[in-house]
């Protein structure tokens, strides 16, 4: 019986192997392939009930996304276009991918299509084709529509002019994360309001709080947050129109499967010497949790109010999906006299830029 059962864990093993192996080939270069995509409809979750602000958000919709593409997956990042009819993300191995999105008449998400795959460059505009290079994991719209990419495996962020750009430019990156594991490099980013880069790596420090890193175009600064009670971890960060900081944090277990909360942090936190304590908007837990959520995205809804996206990474794998889900935020008090902080230099020149990038 144990001789049967070691020969049972060596062919596990082996295939486990080959598959790794596969997974690590190097990959032939795709250059702005239209693919077939499929939606189906999703039911809203249930959020869990010891999260008192779970009501503020409202459910507006969610798709699940499939193709027979073979490199269709693994997304990972997400911006929602200002109108709300583009979507950008980026995928485990190394490629953007776009497509438009479609809405119900009452503005609820309906659908997705004109999917589109092509390889990220790097800085000498190669195609990122093997594994150590095209491990990508966030991505970041600056005001001017250029767009930072961040990579695990070989740390680094690449700053492109555009989505699709055939090569990109290579910015610093923070010290602090040089020795960063393998797979706990930077997870979430976003771009502030005045322009200033904010990342977060996978990873949680002794203390219980989070470390961040606030990239003013000349230095990096230290920021801290306090970590999820939950023991979760950054996967994804955005701004709402409001300039709120909203944060997406992930955790896993082998018998819970995954478990995601959504943090808002308000403007005002937002500074060096400050710990960032926000509060949870939502939490799903194992049994009404959206599979393994690393996206997020805001943006300003027709009817001035502020619509949150949440995109899912499924790994590749076939026990997993791509579900794309999208609430709208309750209004959020906001004490009198307070303004965004941060990298705020020119509010109403921040908003007009935001209004006339397009993807």
């Amino acid at each position: 019986m144990i001789q049967r059962a070691l020969y049972v864990a060596a062919f596990l093993a082996g295939i486990i192997t080959v598959y790794i192996a596969y997974q690590d080939r190097n990959l032939e270069t795709l250059q702005s392939v239209r693919i077939p995509l499929k939606t189906e409809a999703v039911a809203p979750p249930l959020t869990h009930k010891s999260a008192p602000q779970h009501e503020q958000l409202i459910w507006r919709g969610g798709i699940t996304l499939s193709s027979p593409h073979p490199r269709f997956g693994g997304l990972s990042g997400l911006e929602i276009s200002p109108d709300g009819r583009g979507i950008l993300a980026i995928t485990d191995k190394g490629l953007w991918f776009k497509g438009r999105l479609g809405y119900s008449k009452e503005g609820n998400l309906l659908s997705l299509s004109q999917g589109l795959l092509s390889s990220l460059h790097d800085t000498n505009g190669l195609a990122l084709t093997h594994k150590k290079d095209r491990d990508s994991e966030s991505l970041a719209m600056a005001e001017n529509g250029a767009v930072y990419v961040s990579f695990e495996r070989k740390h680094r962020i690449l700053r492109y002019e555009s989505p699709l750009a055939p090569k990109a430019e290579a910015i610093p990156f923070p010290e602090a994360l040089e020795d960063a594991r393998k797979n706990r490099g930077i997870e979430a980013m976003t771009e502030l309001p005045g322009g200033c880069l904010l990342v977060l790596p996978e990873r949680q420090q002794p203390d219980d709080l989070l470390e961040a890193y606030l990239w003013d175009h000349k230095s990096w600064q230290s920021l801290t947050l306090q970590a999820n009670r939950a023991g979760l971890l950054p996967t994804g960060l955005a701004i709402t129109p409001d300039g709120d900081l909203l944060l997406l944090e992930r955790g896993f277990s082998f018998f819970g499967g995954f478990t995601s909360s959504l943090r808002i942090f308000p403007a005002e936190e937002i500074r060096p010497g400050h710990i960032m304590k926000g509060r949870v908007l939502a939490y799903f837990d194992s049994e009404h949790a959206m599979d393994n959520l690393e996206g997020v995205s805001s943006r300003r809804g027709e009817n001035g109010e502020t619509l949150v996206y949440l995109l899912s990474d499924d790994n590749l794998s076939m026990a997993q999906q791509t579900l794309l889900v999208m609430f709208e935020l309750r209004k959020q008090e906001k004490p009198a006299g307070l303004r965004s902080a941060g990298c705020l230099k020119n509010g109403s020149a921040y908003s007009a830029a935001l209004e006339t990038r397009a993807f």
